[in-house]
């Protein structure tokens, strides 16, 4: 019951935040054209410290080219911006800061363009940076904590953090780093070394700024003084090489005010969250700004991230969202929260393929599903079945977290 009331507290406590107007946030906006070299693109990202930059085409019409954009291209060299990026949404200074955080999410992206109405012009962008910061500025979370009184538990890293982060171990070779970035469509990889007894320690981080360094010309990253020229070598070389060893870690129960702080203090886009030296997760700009996500209503705590922008997939999704919380909360009652994560995946004419990651939350278990497809009624069709079957064959006891994955 303390479960549902903080979420319930938090969500209400970000409503006027949420509802705020963009151009309260807006800042300059990292944009090139369609003749820049990528070469010079990554020179303008390293400059800026940016992770996106923006190509307007026509109209509203803008792509979005990223890092790891740029780390999914096998020649750097040769490679042309017209077929790295990808066509993103677009924000008007009279859009509010939860319809941009939803669209980050969804789109995967730290910074949205904003566009001038009557000309079309990029003005300014939003990022999630901007967002946090707001956020952290703001203390909306801390007031919250603090309205909640004595007897209630804060929200913590533990609340938000993706569970159980994929890592890579120290032996491992960049070019494996790389394949597993642009797989599981991440930034962040915590490095570990794997000890005879007990869990692995954790030894750095490498990020896809890392990567990126490593796949560059020799004279672009002076790497010749280790005698490394060719980008094959580098790539082929362990992640010991590349790795920065100064991780930025928060505690499972820091509460979000803090580690927004710690992030923004230190300049990092992560924290790895430790507990008794084990790692249990990680958070990133994304878990964060997800909190102004659309929440369903009802009585057990049950949120989407990330809705399609198409209205129809936006309200199917809620739909078959919703009702499948109402039966499972009669199969199970004791589940606490509810979590539906949406990605879109790519685009063929007027199809979309999605990626759909639920979370059931119990006392003693969280039941993970992921689906992809194209239909998006008969992913969560096949999910409704799946988790039905997982709760209606429960063990009591604490166990492992148990996930499935389908693939269309």
């Amino acid at each position: 019951m303390i479960l549902k009331e903080m979420n319930i507290q938090l969500y209400e406590s970000l409503r006027d935040f949420r509802t705020r107007y963009v151009k309260e946030l807006i800042e300059p906006p990292v944009v090139t054209d369609t003749n820049t070299s990528v070469s010079k693109i990554i020179g303008i990202l390293t400059e800026k410290n940016a992770y996106d930059i923006f190509i307007h085409l026509t109209g509203t019409a803008v792509v979005s080219i990223n890092i790891r954009d740029l780390i999914s291209v096998r020649d750097i060299s040769a490679a042309k911006p017209s077929i790295l990026g990808n066509r993103i949404p677009t924000l008007a200074d009279k859009d509010n800061i939860g319809l941009a955080a939803r669209i980050m999410s969804l789109y995967r992206l730290r910074a949205l363009p904003v566009i001038e109405s009557h000309h079309n012009d990029i003005v300014g962008q939003i990022s999630a940076k901007a967002i946090m910061k707001a956020m952290y500025d703001a203390k909306v979370t801390e007031k919250r904590e603090a309205s909640a009184g004595a007897g209630h538990a804060r929200i913590t890293a533990s609340d938000i953090m993706t569970p159980s982060p994929v890592t890579i171990m120290t032996k491992d070779r960049v070019s494996t780093a790389k394949d597993i970035m642009i797989r599981h469509r991440i930034d962040h990889l915590p490095v570990v070394e794997k000890e005879r007894k007990g869990a692995p320690t954790l030894k750095g981080i490498l990020t896809s700024n890392h990567v990126l360094e490593c796949m560059l010309p020799s004279e672009r990253i002076g790497r010749k003084s280790i005698g490394i020229d060719n980008i094959l070598s580098r790539l082929d070389m362990p992640v010991t090489g590349m790795l920065d060893q100064n991780v930025t870690i928060s505690a499972v129960d820091d509460s979000i005010h803090s580690l927004s702080g710690l992030m923004l203090n230190t300049g990092s886009t992560y924290s790895v969250v430790k507990s008794f030296d084990e790692i249990q997760g990680i958070i990133t700009y994304r878990d964060i700004i997800a909190l102004l996500g659309e929440k369903i209503e009802h009585e057990i705590p049950a949120f989407i991230i990330g809705l399609p922008d198409d209205p129809f997939d936006a309200e199917l999704a809620k739909s078959k969202f919703t009702n499948l919380i109402k039966f499972l909360s009669k199969v199970s009652p004791e589940i606490e929260e509810a979590r539906c994560r949406m990605k879109l995946r790519g685009i063929q004419g007027q199809r979309r393929r999605y990626e759909v990651d639920v979370n059931i939350i119990t006392p003693y278990r969280r039941y993970t599903y992921t689906n992809m497809g194209w239909d998006l009624a008969k992913m969560f069709d096949q999910m409704s079945d799946s988790l039905k079957n997982q709760l209606g064959h429960k063990r009591s006891g604490r166990q492992k977290e148990s996930v499935r994955h389908i693939t269309e």
